[in-house]
């Protein structure tokens, strides 16, 4: 069957992930043309597709089904009601959006026009997260209990990524916490009942770059998180490690690297995944592997008239759980979800 045709809107760091992954892994797909950013130019002349002037152009072509957003944050909701009022399927690079109202506009946008919405959740797809879940599902560690997540690095983005860094983009606690919050119902296989939180910038940026969370599952699991941006050199290793702690057994889970299992008198390792530079490799296929295996199901999804396996409704849910931390953050108040229940 002939591939999914498809358009990237955005042209920086996320998007030539997106173009590498379609020209070279997603057999389902393949990249017609690029738009937006000031990159938009190279980036569609190193793919050998054409660069449209702006979105509306690259959304009024026929032989376009489906788009990738990887815009700024602050952009996703116009884009994508955009992207649906001209019949092309959306997905959209995480988070969904700003704020629980933005995600629900953007679901029922893409519901009212019959097209597919999808988020990328790429730690469901990499073979470390994979391998933990296998574990805790197949019992290894007996009832999950207790968890620990963290993502203390030096950096939040680096000083040359414009939007990045400007506050009403969303900072740190947003960009990596839909990562991780998605996982936790992921790994949990349950909503958050309760989440208490304080989120914060010690720079005096505004960019939310660090914060703790304690939260309780529906299920009864416990879960810490922990996201910083700024811890001081060395650091404390990559940007997404997890513990988990059952009845008994304990699982140890670097997300780009090795997951260990502890039960009795040792210690077992499970895998390590192969090393590649997280911000210097962009199209290392180590790297490429999870969000290609995200990108071909939505291809799929789009060619044989389904949902995609992440359905929008699991973004939405990372940007509430982001929403609900910051707003315990504010009033110092523990928060249950889902919000406004």
């Amino acid at each position: 069957m002939a591939p999914v045709r498809f358009g990237i809107l955005g042209s920086g760091f996320m998007a030539r992930t997106y173009a590498e992954a379609l020209k070279s892994h997603v057999p389902s797909g393949t990249l017609v043309a690029v738009a937006l950013g000031s990159r938009a130019p190279k980036l569609a002349a190193d793919y050998g597709v054409p660069a449209e002037p702006d979105a509306a152009a690259l959304l009024a072509r026929g032989d376009i089904q489906a788009v990738v957003i990887a815009t700024p944050h602050s952009t996703h909701r116009s884009i994508t009601e955009q992207a649906a009022a001209a019949g092309k399927h959306v997905y959209i690079e995480k988070p969904m959006a700003l704020s629980v109202a933005e995600c629900d506009a953007m679901i029922k946008a893409c519901r009212d026009a019959g097209v597919n919405l999808t988020v990328n959740n790429v730690t469901r797809y990499r073979d470390s997260p994979l391998t933990a879940k296998r574990l805790i599902d197949e019992g290894r560690i007996g009832e999950l209990r207790m968890m620990r997540i963290s993502s203390p690095v030096i950096q939040y983005l680096p000083d040359d990524h414009g939007w990045g860094h400007d506050p009403a983009e969303g900072g740190g606690w947003l960009d990596m916490g839909v990562h991780m919050f998605d996982a936790l119902r992921w790994f949990t296989g349950s909503e958050v009942d309760v989440v208490f939180a304080k989120v914060g910038d010690f720079g005096g940026r505004g960019l939310k770059r660090s914060g703790m969370a304690e939260l309780v599952m529906r299920n009864g699991v416990l879960a810490q998180l922990w996201i910083s941006f700024e811890v001081p050199p060395p650091g404390l290793g990559s940007q997404s490690q997890w513990l988990f702690v059952g009845s008994n057994g304990i699982i140890e889970s670097d997300s780009y690297g090795k997951v260990r299992l502890g039960t009795g008198d040792g210690w077992e390792e499970v895998f390590e995944m192969p090393p590649f530079g997280l911000n210097s490799d962009t199209i290392s296929p180590i790297r490429l592997k999870a969000f290609a295996a995200q990108v071909e199901d939505f291809a799929e999804s789009v060619r044989d008239g389904r949902p995609p396996q992440q359905r929008p409704e699991t973004g939405r849910a990372a940007v509430e759980l982001v929403e609900a931390s910051l707003r315990s953050s504010d009033t110092g108040q523990a928060v249950r979800l889902p919000l406004g229940a």
